[in-house]
């Protein structure tokens, strides 16, 4: 039964949900193509180039908005408002049609998240390719290769290392920021849900006390997680030292990553745990 459920929810959820994701890779074909070309040469095309930056910034950022805003509104729709009184009549249990959503849900929004990345890495990436000329692409392969850049014509010399500034080689930075944006978008989505789930234990303005609830959380787990990834640094941070700064990123970003998975792991294991013993309840349906 579960298949017919996300097969369902995926049919309901990809109406939406595909075009906005269409959309994000159509502006990044149109902002690749725009920028292959010598569009942006001049002085008097600065504002022109300003323009379209500050349109795909707003754009990305409404797709982005709007894919999260949309999983949690039908979460909250498809079962606590009048669509639930179908849903609850249905041969399945109520943790068999929060499993549905809550893989639906994390699928769309990771693919999202996966995507603005990949459109700001494909937009920098046609930027810096298109400025190269022909004596740095020598430079830039390796870049893209080894992590680094080298000063000297024959290369011997090495000015730029990638992982002695992100305290990673460019393939485990990418393994790294990918699992950070998993977890990140499972954690999100849940977050929203125990939100909503939280809510319906109000009697009046359920809707309202949901918002509420998550503007709680919200701010109560950035507080907790940022501290988790400052504090094993903030010795470093006291010190004003140029090699101590230089080592402090570093470090910073050696640490981060680490500290934001596990951090949103156990996120993660708590949304869950505290949705599940929710959602058991017997629904207050409007």
């Amino acid at each position: 039964m579960l298949k017919k459920l996300l097969k369902h929810e995926w049919k309901s959820v990809g109406k939406i949900l595909l075009p906005i994701n269409l959309g994000i890779i159509l502006l990044t074909i149109i902002g690749c193509i725009i920028l292959s070309t010598d569009t942006f040469e001049t002085e008097e095309s600065l504002p022109l180039a300003l323009l379209l930056f500050l349109f795909y910034t707003l754009s990305i950022m409404t797709f982005s908005g709007v894919t999260i805003i949309y999983i949690y509104v039908h979460f909250y729709k498809n079962l606590f408002t009048v669509e639930g009184y179908l849903w609850h009549t249905l041969p399945v249990t109520r943790t068999q049609l929060f499993h549905s959503r809550l893989l639906i849900g994390s699928f769309w929004c990771s693919l999202n998240s996966f995507l603005t990345v990949l459109s700001a890495a494909a937009l920098g990436f046609t930027a810096g390719f298109h400025a190269a000329t022909e004596e740095k692409m020598d430079s830039l392969q390796s870049l893209l290769m080894d992590g680094s850049l080298s000063k000297s014509a024959d290369g011997t010399t090495a000015d730029f290392v990638f992982s002695d500034i992100f305290g990673y080689s460019p393939a485990i930075f990418i393994i790294l920021l990918l699992l950070v944006l998993l977890t990140s978008c499972i954690s999100s989505v849940l977050m929203g849900y125990l939100s909503t789930l939280l809510g319906q234990l109000v009697e009046k303005y359920r809707l309202a006390a949901s918002i509420g609830f998550y503007m709680a959380i919200y701010m109560i787990t950035q507080t907790i997680t940022s501290l988790v990834m400052i504090a094993p640094n903030i010795h470093i941070i006291l010190s004003s030292d140029d090699e101590t700064s230089t080592y402090f990123i570093s470090n910073f970003f050696g640490s981060m990553f680490p500290a934001a998975i596990i951090s949103q792991i156990i996120l993660i294991v708590i949304f869950y745990t505290s949705s599940l013993l929710l959602i058991r309840r017997q629904p207050n349906l409007e």
